[in-house]
């Protein structure tokens, strides 16, 4: 009384099904990958921007306070050269953000639509 393991026999239209599920995943995939690519510039300018920012900072944060602190007070000083730092970064997050919302969705929604036109006409004729 040993069950074989083996799949029953496959009938041509789950085949079919499965090849065409196979399908609709690999272009979804290739669609997000794409998506993916297009987002790439405008991560790498964010990054860049974060990154000469806290380099800025930290090589002229001193300097800056040490300069303002011969006007103004050790606390006033610290207060302006936060102040001007934040507004940089402000400034190049706001650039990053133009850039990434000028972008389609990172989701496979052409795939999904040519698969939702596919599964009309398909309906439509039988």
């Amino acid at each position: 009384m040993t069950e074989s393991y083996e799949p029953a026999e496959i009938d041509d239209s789950l085949e079919q099904n499965l090849l065409l599920v196979r399908r609709v995943i690999d272009a979804a995939q290739e669609e997000m990958a794409a998506k993916a690519r297009q987002r790439l510039p405008a991560l790498r300018l964010g990054v860049v921007a974060g990154a000469f920012g806290a380099m800025a900072a930290a090589a002229t944060y001193r300097m800056n306070v040490i300069l303002l602190e011969k006007k103004l007070p050790p606390e006033l000083a610290s207060f302006v050269a936060a102040a001007v730092y934040g507004s940089g970064a402000g400034a190049a997050a706001l650039a990053a953000s133009r850039k990434w919302k000028g972008l389609p969705a990172p989701l496979p929604s052409q795939t999904v639509r040519q698969v939702l036109e596919t599964l009309t006409d398909t309906d439509r004729s039988t």
